[in-house]
């Protein structure tokens, strides 16, 4: 892939992709593009908002029907349902690894096979989530192990 750089007196940004076929390869191009447009909404214990930027999201998980967001630096609630967070977000690396669970695969730092099919997942924080012997295999193959 050929990349160019303009520096235009413009007052807005402007990029273009100029392709054969919209193939994988700009369909990649096209969600980091995108990714750096959508937010999540969230909320503090507060109840102050914030929109936070997906790839800040290291996991999401379900506790009591409420949905809390874990970002490095605090934890949040938002109104989104788990599936709604992994269809939104999916192309950004949003994976679901359980029933209750939903993990930013960017933040994954290191894999460990558990007993029963499970894989134990640790995060860039630190903290340690089980993916369920369901979403194993679907995590090896997106992974490419």
């Amino acid at each position: 892939m050929k990349i160019t750089v303009e520096h235009v007196d413009t007052a807005e940004n402007e990029v273009i992709l100029r392709c054969p076929a919209l193939d994988e390869e700009m369909l990649g191009v096209l969600s980091l593009l995108r990714s750096g447009l959508q937010r999540l909404c969230v909320w503090d214990s507060s109840r102050q908002t914030t929109l936070l930027a997906p790839d800040e999201v290291v996991y999401c998980e379900t506790v009591d029907d409420q949905v809390f967001v874990y970002t490095s630096r605090a934890m949040y609630q938002t109104a989104l349902s788990l599936g709604e967070l992994e269809s939104r977000y999916g192309s950004l690396g949003f994976f679901r690894a359980g029933k209750s669970a939903v993990v930013n695969l960017h933040h994954i730092r290191n894999l460990e096979s558990q007993g029963a099919g499970r894989i134990q997942a640790t995060l860039a924080t630190g903290e340690k989530l089980i993916v369920s012997r369901r979403y194993a295999p679907l995590l090896r193959e997106r992974l490419g192990l």
